[in-house]
């Protein structure tokens, strides 16, 4: 039973939407799009994973993807994290490709593609992290002692795992190799821990108490936010920006009209700026000089709002 779903992590929406609005010539696009190829990829291996996951019998496993929680003032967050009345398992998934080294005297990382040697946090050590914080965080919430475990998957069949540590085989493994890691996980746990009545508990707690990353994006590039492009895209040929006229929006170039294209500025402008949208801002960001027009066209994307009549703003959903 999946309880929380994969979804595309915010900062990739963030990331696409800064590539979108940064110059080509501006400070930090390389890095920002290179950040983004990461971030992707990552993605991509987490949603490898899912084909295996599926052949788990939905009464015994519950699912949670992208977990973050808090203990005090740390967060920590798991790819996966599956639970059963018996036990539990964090996966850690690296979707790298070429040959991983793992060293354990260092606790690092080396990966060789493209004849480029890469070092990398040691993704054991990773997991292991993530496996004392989440017993921290159940023994502080009153849960019983439920052994946790955790494994690092390797989303593509092609790499070549190395290691001089018998040790890193019982830890790493592809993701095809999940199934079998799970039963013989299975066997060495015969007693329930849980109740039906404390799994339904905990899962309610765990969904109650994660905490979405939230991310300055411009900040965090050190970006001066008047540099930003404004305006609406053309879906059609990306161009920029579209001309608001008689209740559509037209692009110069290749003449696609649209109802709707500012819906993809309304977007960015949550990702990139502020979760908040005033008409004015609104109207600012999309080029458009009619107060009339703007009302009608944030009224029709149903956003949330608050404030009342001139001080009405609406809300990233």
């Amino acid at each position: 039973m999946i309880e929380k779903e994969r979804r595309v992590p915010e900062i990739i929406m963030q990331l696409q939407a800064l590539l979108r609005r940064m110059p080509e010539m501006e400070p930090g696009r390389e890095k920002a799009a290179s950040e983004l190829n990461k971030r992707k990829a990552g993605f991509i291996g987490e949603q490898k994973l899912d084909y295996y996951l599926g052949f788990l019998e939905e009464k015994k496993y519950r699912i949670f993807h992208g977990l973050r929680l808090s203990n005090g003032k740390q967060f920590f967050q798991m790819d996966t994290l599956l639970l059963t009345k018996r036990f539990v398992l964090i996966l850690e998934v690296k979707n790298w490709n070429g040959t991983i080294i793992f060293e354990p005297e260092f606790h690092q990382l080396i990966r060789i593609h493209n004849e480029k040697e890469e070092a990398f946090h040691d993704p054991i050590s990773q997991a292991e992290h993530q496996s004392r914080q989440l017993k921290k965080w159940l023994s502080a919430n009153g849960f019983p002692d439920i052994p946790i475990e955790f494994a690092v998957i390797i989303s593509s069949p092609s790499t070549i795992i190395k290691s001089p540590s018998k040790q890193t085989s019982t830890k790493v493994l592809h993701a095809h190799r999940l199934l079998s890691k799970l039963t013989s996980i299975e066997k060495s746990y015969q007693n329930d821990i849980l109740s039906e009545k404390e799994i339904k508990k905990l899962s309610r707690i765990l969904l109650k108490n994660h905490i979405d990353r939230e991310v300055d994006i411009i900040k965090y590039f050190s970006l001066n936010p008047d540099t930003l492009f404004t305006g609406v895209h053309c879906p059609q040929c990306g161009s920029l920006p579209m001309i608001y006229h008689w209740g559509q929006w037209k692009c110069p170039v290749c003449k696609t009209t649209s109802d709707t294209a500012h819906h993809q500025a309304v977007e960015d402008y949550f990702y990139l700026i502020k979760p908040t949208l005033t008409n004015a801002e609104f109207r600012k960001f999309t080029h458009l000089t009619s107060v009339f027009s703007a009302s009608r066209l944030l009224a029709q994307m149903n956003l949330q709002q608050g404030g009342e009549k001139k001080n009405r703003y609406y809300i990233k959903p």
